[in-house]
């Protein structure tokens, strides 16, 4: 599946999704939006995909909001709250609902809505030359695409109001040492990295990986008591699964135990 301004490949057990207005700093359209959430459902329901990787062409990886779109008045009143709610807030849901881990792939600017974007991933992994910014407060707006909701979670709300009420950028570095960022690698070896650290996940198996980025939002969200509950049912349903039963015979082989005969 191509879009103009969206492209999306496949190379298993690793899905990309790239943003394509490399001479526009990646900046959304409404068409990069649809294909970016029509991947998104794509790869979720794929069972042969098990990381999925976002990134953009060219020297930037995405400028969010086009700004001869507000020029225009195309995202002023009623209209910016249409786009946000149909357009740019289903790629958020959709990453959490989907189970399957995502990998922002973030060279040069992430800026504005590409900023959240980011942060809406499970990981980030970004290139020397990277740079981050909540430019909202720039241009008299607030975070829309959950940038206020990710951050102060990765970071704690002192540090996020300091990076979203300040409007500063951030250098990779600095985005490392505040815990936006998972890593920081070259510019040259950003891809090779990315495709690395999706393989560290690809390797263990589809089920597993699911559930434990499900405990992950689940516990971030519940009580102890409930969230312990939601796990054990979780790893009941795991304890089924030929993945685990295969991985449980490979470990016994290697530490000399027979499995118990089934007669």
């Amino acid at each position: 599946m191509n879009e103009v301004d969206l492209i999306y490949e496949k190379k298993q057990p690793l899905a990309y999704l790239s943003l394509n207005r490399p001479e526009m700093k990646n900046a959304f359209t409404t068409e990069m939006l649809d294909g970016l959430y029509n991947g998104l459902i794509d790869a979720r329901h794929d069972p042969q995909v098990k990381v999925i990787i976002i990134k953009g062409k060219g020297e930037a990886f995405c400028a969010g909001a086009d700004i001869k779109d507000m020029l225009s008045g195309k995202l002023r009143g009623w209209g910016m709250k249409t786009y946000l709610s149909e357009k740019v807030q289903r790629i958020p849901l959709q990453l959490e609902q989907m189970g399957k881990p995502v990998i922002a792939s973030i060279d040069g600017p992430a800026y504005g809505g590409g900023f959240d974007l980011a942060l809406a991933c499970d990981l980030r992994i970004a290139s020397e030359r990277a740079t981050f910014c909540s430019t909202v407060v720039r241009i008299g707006l607030a975070p829309g695409g959950g940038g206020g909701y990710y951050l102060p979670r990765l970071i704690g709300i002192g540090k996020a109001l300091e990076v979203l009420l300040t409007g500063k950028i951030l250098t990779a570095k600095e985005a490392f040492q505040t815990g936006i960022i998972n890593r920081v690698v070259p510019a040259d070896q950003l891809s090779r990295e990315t495709d690395a650290m999706a393989m560290e996940i690809a390797r263990w198996p589809l089920p597993s990986l699911i559930a434990t980025k499900k405990a992950l939002y689940d516990g971030a969200k519940s009580d102890l008591s409930g969230h312990l509950d939601y796990m054990s049912s979780q790893l009941a349903l795991l304890t089924e699964t030929k993945e685990h039963q295969d991985c449980l015979h490979k470990v016994a082989q290697k530490i000399g135990l027979r499995p118990p005969s089934s007669e």
